[in-house]
């Protein structure tokens, strides 16, 4: 937020501060808060735009992903259920007997794996904290391991052991796997990918059944249940490699996808959660926030209550089957099918609720399925509708559980907060097992009524805690329309501004730039003789940063009643400041943007600045900002022309600027933004670094590419690439403190040192010299030289921006020239304000107006006449392009205005007019107009300079050519005369004294021929003797610059002066 008071024309003061903006989604079962990412920039936002997706390449995209990842991650659910359940088929193949598992130890080597199993659940989170491939592949290895020697076990208080281990590992993979998926898939897409995840499950028990009918059916060496559990556990100790080598962390680092793919799976993610990468690292905050939420304790219950049937029907059925009067071995075939039936609904209702969006309507229907189910297996007698009860209960549990999975994920808004759901999911539903594997006992065969009975009455428990969560869910759901509009008013809302970077995650990117950036105030004269340079009467600062307020933490709190009070304290003091400047009170603006306008007690403080102050707070829309920030620009510079690019501490912004005559248009898709500020950029390259050199490449190849892709979606016009190509060059103009920080070191490291101009506005660098990063880096890592304009916050994220930069040229070929602004929000908003000719006017003409003589443009064309107007015969000299007629009148309007200024000091005062003198405040002069005027007028007054003044000079010389310094001491010695003949700036119509004429003229000189200056001095009959002796004077000077002696860097003009 910013404040400004102006005097006499109406004007503006301007806020700035970011903002997120919150929006219900889609579905009715799923609470989703969507949020648009703004940063604070000195540039304001304009609408940002995310790189288009074309659907063939999604779709593609996704063919790979669906057939390597969960698939990958199915196979090795599968193998983790093999070898988890094939301890029901182990019972009754032997082990029973061996093992002397007597009263209710069986019972307790089913019970000591989910306690393991539960006390271990917090490592799902590890899925976040170590690159995943690393993590399954440890995982699986270790229970593979374990699994394989349940076959050397030799009684029970050792597979008790194994068993606990087993438990450990499996838990440390399974329930952090759907987790994972969401790393890679959007919200609609994640029930079918957690279904083909999770039918491993009854496929696994499909296999198993089978596979421990050919195993046990054989007379080996060894007992069958030892070789079963030695012929299912060895395959995991390969797939190990396999997740190590094939398994992706993320969609970038797959190796299996296009760059073009890669960029595609980068926009899903940005439309996802607002970010292109994920991020490592837990935020605590955010776990405490996902232990509160109703909803995630809604879907634990429920997976507690699927889980007491999902836990016991792969170890009970082959016993329940066999007391059914099936052998042993029919009924270790039998659980097959069920199974396999089990396994393609699985699919089938995940694929349902994803393209309904109706996952809580498709839980509470498989799940009284399976109740059904559970309620014929208790209540039956006949061995057919027994057996169909079981087909029932299978299609009904582990369809259940597929989709509760998914559902947690889908309303948990952040990938802390879904990898906390998950720990909760399973902490809770885990304890399911507790109960499930122990209603079964022998002593209920052959019909286990109580164990079916308690199994029924969960899956109708189940039943009603997803239909009760659904309704939950379309409650809030309305709730956040009332608030925030509907989806559609909300998509239409984004598309209106160019914004297609909705987050679909609660709580996306949007979060994770945190800027420090205050409160400006300023008090502008914008007079209508000042109004084009807006000089600046009064500025102040609060360091208060209402975006950093609300957020202090990664969730959004509102601003609070010590920092309202703060900024209203501040607001009372500007106050009185623009009562001392006598600032009308309808002159004064209060504006803000984001960060004030959605804040959740948005209309709370701007009531309370009211009350304080008597002073409505203006909201400044997204549309207001794209256009302020490109006149920003535009009022730092004339004739603005080319790419604009604003860095700020969280995002980076693209776009295209022109302005003629007054008029500023910018792309109509506004600006590309991407999350490469400053500060987040170095906080990425940090986590790049620690991940490798590969690392480092894929984020430089990720930048590179987004800003290639903007570069040709911003539709360059035709105009501008002309108007580059008459200027011979194609500009890009920066702004934000991030790229001004990298202009100060630039100024630092130049070759001019020290470089004499401490303004960074109209900084102007060749390509080469913007892009030597080597040499910045060289500049800042001598951390014991402060670098003046550079705070130790910005000098630390330098690194970065030099990433950056190096991005930016390689992606901008065509850029040769680049350009340092100063404008932003304030400068922008009244600019804004400005009638169009006035914008148009240039600036420099408007800045020296006020010090112009009497006679501003008779004694402008006398300094023109002293230009030849052709190019020379031999040598084709001719005066430097940089000495425009505008330049010439600024120079004329400043001619006499040291005059008052002691004789010692007027040379001095010249010299530095452009930068702590009369021009000091005039934003929009380029470095080297303010060199070249600074010289004209130095030497206009003989150029008798001190010593240290002389130094000065001397590297203010540097800044421009050696043709530019010696054609500016030439008009300089020029205006000499025409000072002494016009003392008062003041030429009479019909009354001259002198006229100039130049030309060129052939001489021989040692016998060369060169070129020659010729510079005729017509005096008027009426000018007295004295005069015609002056004249004679200075116009011996203009003639001696010429000689070889006072030539720059061999650079030089000979002069021949003639008075006629």
């Amino acid at each position: 937020m910013g404040f400004f008071g102006k005097r006499e024309a109406p004007d503006d003061t301007t806020g700035h501060v970011d903002a997120i903006i919150e929006a219900p989604g889609p579905d009715p079962e799923k609470q989703q808060v969507a949020h648009d990412e703004d940063f604070h920039t000195a540039l304001p936002q304009i609408p940002q735009v995310t790189p288009t997706i074309d659907p063939a390449v999604e779709a593609r995209l996704l063919r790979k992903l669906d057939l390597r990842v969960p698939t990958l991650l199915g196979f090795l659910y599968l193998l983790s259920l093999l070898d988890r359940s094939n301890i029901g088929n182990a019972k009754i193949a032997g082990m029973e007997e061996d093992l002397h598992l007597t009263g209710n130890r069986y019972t307790w080597l089913l019970t000591i794996f989910y306690i393991s199993y539960t006390l271990f659940e917090f490592l799902a989170l590890m899925w976040k904290i170590m690159p995943p491939h690393r993590w399954a592949a440890i995982t699986v290895m270790t229970w593979g391991i374990v699994a394989t020697c349940q076959a050397a076990a030799q009684n029970w208080g050792g597979m008790m052991a194994l068993r606990f281990l087993l438990g450990m590992s499996e838990a440390a993979f399974g329930p952090g796997s759907p987790y994972l998926l969401s790393f890679f898939y959007r919200r609609q897409e994640l029930g079918l990918r957690c279904g083909l995840f999770l039918s491993a499950a009854p496929l696994a028990n499909t296999f198993a059944g089978a596979l421990a009918y050919g195993i046990t059916s054989g007379h080996a060496k060894i007992a069958n249940w030892r070789l079963l559990f030695l012929v299912e556990g060895s395959p995991s100790l390969v797939a190990a490699f396999l997740a190590w080598f094939y398994l992706p962390d993320h969609p970038a680092s797959a190796r299996f996808l296009t760059e073009e793919e890669k960029e595609v799976a980068r926009a899903r993610s940005l439309r996802r959660s607002g970010e292109s990468e994920r991020v490592t690292g837990i935020n605590w905050k955010e776990l405490w926030q996902t232990l509160l939420d109703a909803k995630a304790w809604l879907t634990a219950l429920m997976y507690f209550s699927c889980n007491v049937s999902f836990s016991s029907l792969p170890v009970f059925l082959p016993t329940i089957l066999e007391d059914m009067g099936f052998t042993a071995i029919n009924a270790q075939g039998l659980t097959a099918p069920p199974y396999f039936a089990s396994f393609l609904v699985t699919i089938a209702t995940t694929w349902l609720a994803d393209r309904l969006q109706q996952r809580g309507l498709v839980i509470a229907l498989s799940s009284l399925v399976g109740a059904i189910g559970y309620v014929l297996l208790a209540t039956c007698t006949s061995v057919g509708v027994r057996y169909f009860g079981v087909f029932l209960a299978a299609v009904g549990v582990f369809p259940s559980i597929a989709n509760i999975l998914p559902w947690v994920l889908n309303n948990q808004g952040s990938d802390t907060r879904r990898g906390m759901g998950i720990v909760i999911l399973n902490i809770i539903g885990q304890c399911g097992p507790f109960l499930g594997t122990n209603v079964f006992p022998g002593s209920d065969a052959p019909r286990y009524i109580r164990g079916q009975s308690i199994c029924a009455a969960f899956m109708f428990f189940t039943v009603i805690l997803a239909l009760a969560l659904r309704t939950l869910l379309v409650w809030e759901n309305r709730q956040l329309e009332k608030k925030y509009g509907t989806a559609a008013e909300r998509a239409a809302q984004a598309t209106t501004k160019g914004d297609l970077t909705l987050g679909e995650e609660n709580y996306g990117a949007d979060y994770r730039y945190v800027l420090y950036n205050g409160i400006r105030f300023s008090i502008t004269d914008v007079s209508p003789h000042a109004a084009r340079i807006m000089p600046i009467l009064f500025q102040d600062r609060a360091g208060i940063s209402l975006y950093d307020a609300q957020f202090s933490g990664p969730t959004r709190g509102p601003i609070s009643p010590h920092i309202t009070e703060q900024v209203v304290d501040r607001l009372a003091q500007f106050q009185l400041t623009c009562d001392d400047f006598q600032v009308p009170k309808e002159n004064i603006y209060v504006l803000a943007t984001e960060a004030t306008r959605t804040a959740s007690n948005s209309e709370e403080f701007r009531a309370r600045i009211k009350e304080r102050t008597g002073w409505e707070v203006a909201l400044l829309s997204k549309e207001d900002e794209g256009r302020i920030g490109a006149l920003g620009i535009a009022s730092s510079s004339a004739s603005v022309a080319g790419i604009a690019m604003d860095l700020g501490g969280g995002s980076t912004q693209i776009t295209w600027v022109m302005e003629t005559e007054g008029t500023v248009t910018t792309s109509p898709k506004g600006s590309f933004s991407f999350p490469y500020g400053a500060a987040a950029l170095t906080k990425r390259l940090e986590e790049a670094q620690k991940q490798g050199k590969d690392a480092v490449k894929e984020l430089k190849s990720e930048m590179t590419r987004n800003f290639q892709d903007a570069y040709r979606q911003l539709d360059v016009p035709d105009a501008l690439v002309e108007m580059a190509r008459s200027r011979g060059r194609f500009d890009l103009y920066l702004c934000g403190g991030g790229f001004r920080g990298w202009g100060y070191v630039l100024m630092k490291q130049s070759k001019v040192n020290p470089y004499p101009i401490p303004i960074i506005n109209g900084f102007r660098v060749k390509r080469e010299d913007f892009h030597d990063t080597v040499s910045v880096l060289d500049v800042v890592s001598d951390t014991d030289e402060k670098i003046f304009g550079v705070s130790k916050r910005r000098a630390s994220q330098i690194p970065a921006v030099a990433v950056l930069v190096n991005v930016i040229m390689d992606a901008l070929p065509e850029i040769t020239h680049i350009q340092f602004c100063q404008g932003g929000v304030r400068e922008g908003f009244l600019f804004n304000r400005l009638p169009s000719e006035v914008r148009a006017q240039d600036p420099l003409l408007a800045a020296t107006a006020p010090y112009a003589p009497p006679s501003a443009t008779a004694i402008k064309d006398l300094l023109q006449s002293a230009l030849p107007p052709s190019t020379s015969p031999i040598a084709s000299i001719h005066p430097p392009p940089s000495f425009t007629t505008n330049l010439i009148a600024a120079i004329a309007n400043l001619l006499y205005a040291h005059s008052q200024v002691p004789r010692e000091s007027r040379s001095a005062a010249a010299l530095h007019s452009t930068t702590t003198g009369l021009l000091s405040s005039t934003n929009c002069l380029s470095h080297v107009e303010r060199a070249l005027i600074a010289l004209v007028l130095c030497e206009r007054w003989t150029g008798d300079l001190a010593p240290m003044d002389q130094a000065y000079h001397k590297q203010l010389s540097r800044c421009v050519t050696a043709q530019e310094v010696w054609w500016a001491q030439y008009l300089g010695r020029v205006a000499v005369v025409v000072g002494d003949v016009y003392p008062a700036g003041r030429v009479v119509e019909g009354q001259w004294r002198i006229r100039i004429e130049t030309g060129w003229e052939e001489i021989v000189k040692k016998g060369e021929r060169c070129d020659l200056l010729r510079v005729k001095v017509r005096r008027n009959e009426g000018v007295t003797a004295v005069l015609e002796d002056v004249l004679r004077e200075r116009t011996e000077k203009v003639e001696k610059i010429g000689k070889r002696k006072n030539w720059v860097k061999e650079y030089g003009v000979r002069v021949g002066v003639s008075i006629c």
